[in-house]
């Protein structure tokens, strides 16, 4: 019996493209692909780098008023701080009999709820 398969039979030129390009066409393809596509990734990039600079920014300047109002806020509850203290050495100066009489009564009061506590 005698086998008549084509794969004794080397392929002709005249039979369609192999079914995968051979590796030179497939590298020169994609180098091209590649130069090509080199703009437009680069446009991406450039586009992507400015809107995180410009969120950086946006989020620089929240941060920046925030801190500008809570250091007032501090400022100012240090102005108060000063007020109330100054306001009670004035007290205590004008009346210092009255401000030895209302420590001493505090001091009781404490010293009450203290000892009440152990038992």
């Amino acid at each position: 019996m005698t086998n008549t398969t084509s794969a004794s039979n080397p392929p002709s030129n005249t039979e369609s493209a192999a079914p995968f390009p051979d590796s030179n066409s497939a590298a020169h393809a994609a180098g091209a692909d590649a130069k090509a596509a080199a703009p437009v990734v680069d446009g991406l990039i450039k586009r992507v780098t400015q809107s995180a600079h410009d969120a950086v920014d946006n989020v620089a300047a929240k941060v920046s008023a925030v801190t500008d109002g809570l250091q007032g806020g501090v400022d100012k509850v240090g102005e108060t701080r000063d007020e109330w203290i100054e306001s009670a050495r004035d007290a205590i100066r004008q009346h210092p009999f009255a401000a030895i009489a209302g420590a001493a009564l505090i001091g009781a009061a404490l010293l009450s709820l203290r000892s009440s506590r152990r038992d």
